[in-house]
């Protein structure tokens, strides 16, 4: 079963086809009643994404799926912190990621990504290196 977004997708998609095929905008929501029966979208939606599509150029607000973005950068993965951490896990392999995070003082997902950048993973309550591990 398709996710709600990839039902929005879909709907953009064919928006999209009807929209490169010379369809009027009038017709395309019609089309979308006919193919997808009660999930279609709503009129004005499907009217407003064939005018964003009929501005031409404007490829940020014509393309069906989402363009990559680099997110908020990671400030904690950092050399000195790398560091850290691998001599803490180095001088006690049973030390739990809740106090890798404390000592560091940066959140629990962020000590994860860390542990993760290090190839380091946690068998039977002990730190090994993915490379010992496999």
């Amino acid at each position: 079963m398709a996710t709600p977004m990839e039902v929005r997708q879909n709907h953009r998609a064919v928006i999209e086809f009807l929209f490169d095929e010379g369809k009027p905008r009038e017709n395309i929501h019609t089309i979308l009643q006919i193919v997808y029966k009660g999930d279609s979208l709503e009129y004005i939606n499907s009217w407003r994404w064939a005018c964003r599509l009929n501005k031409g150029g404007e490829e940020l607000t014509a393309s069906v799926a989402h363009k990559p973005r680099a997110g908020c950068p990671s400030t904690c993965v950092i050399p000195a912190n790398k560091a850290k951490l691998s001599s803490f896990i180095r001088s006690d392999r049973r030390i739990t990621l809740h106090e890798l995070a404390f000592e560091l003082g940066v959140s629990h997902s962020s000590a994860h990504s860390i542990v993760e950048s290090l190839e380091f993973s946690n068998v039977c309550e002990r730190w090994v290196t993915k490379a010992i591990h496999s």
